[in-house]
């Protein structure tokens, strides 16, 4: 049971700083703190770690988002439901490019589903407001896409340098 505490205090955080503190930066505020960060969960701790922090980040996130509530619960759900497919029947190691080529499959895919769930609400009259897909928007984009690599890039060399030093730290012979 304190572990889901952990888990809803850590996910607290992470919309807090992609929603208060990215938000505001400029060409920061393009970064997807939460998708990435979704993305190498699902990927180093497994899926089911990976749905937790989807349905919890998804719920929060939604609070601060145009959608209609559980859009990005099921978006977020949907994406790393994709990168697990992948991660095991297709790349199946943990590399460099793995990781880089998932990021871009889940940046796209988090678009994409967010397009179109937009699109459904706006048709049902749910939201007034709707996704236009301008010059704008696909800068931003392509910004996102560059800094969630840039983003992913750093956690995952943090990641193999920890895992590393942790390896070593047992192997030593006391």
């Amino acid at each position: 049971m304190i572990k889901y505490i952990y888990y809803l205090l850590i996910s607290l955080f992470l919309v807090f700083i992609a929603q208060s503190v990215l938000s505001p930066l400029g060409i920061l505020s393009n970064l997807n703190l939460l998708l990435v960060v979704l993305v190498f969960i699902t990927v180093i701790f497994g899926f089911n770690l990976g749905f937790i922090f989807a349905v919890l980040i998804g719920f929060l996130a939604n609070i601060y988002s145009f959608l209609p509530l559980g859009s990005l619960i099921i978006s977020y759900l949907a994406i790393i439901a994709v990168i697990n497919f992948f991660y095991k029947n297709v790349f199946i190691n943990f590399s460099f490019y793995t990781i880089l080529i998932l990021i871009l499959i889940a940046t796209f895919l988090n678009f994409f589903i967010i397009y179109l769930l937009n699109l459904f609400f706006y048709f049902l009259g749910v939201v007034s407001l709707y996704v236009i897909v301008d010059k704008i928007f696909l800068l931003n984009l392509l910004w996102q896409f560059l800094l969630n690599l840039l983003f992913i890039t750093i956690l995952y060399f943090i990641a193999k340098f920890t895992i590393k030093k942790l390896n070593l730290a047992f192997l030593i012979k006391k």
